[in-house]
């Protein structure tokens, strides 16, 4: 597992601090590793589909290249 720190504004460490206090999590860490879970899991596809026409796009220019 590798360790990450970062720095996020008072209001934000508030609203992270409030879902702990509330109990809904265990640590602000647990807070963190949610919602960045949730972030990939919606944008998973958007990043395939991009990196699909990343990958597309330098075919086309290879294959027009003058060899």
């Amino acid at each position: 597992m590798k360790k990450l720190s970062i720095n996020i504004p008072d209001n934000l460490a508030a609203k992270i601090n409030d879902y702990v206090k509330a109990g809904f999590f265990l640590s602000e860490p647990d807070v963190i590793l949610a919602a960045m879970s949730e972030f990939v899991r919606r944008n998973r596809l958007d990043m395939m589909e991009r990196f699909a026409r990343e990958d597309i796009e330098w075919a086309k220019k290879e294959a027009l290249a003058p060899k």
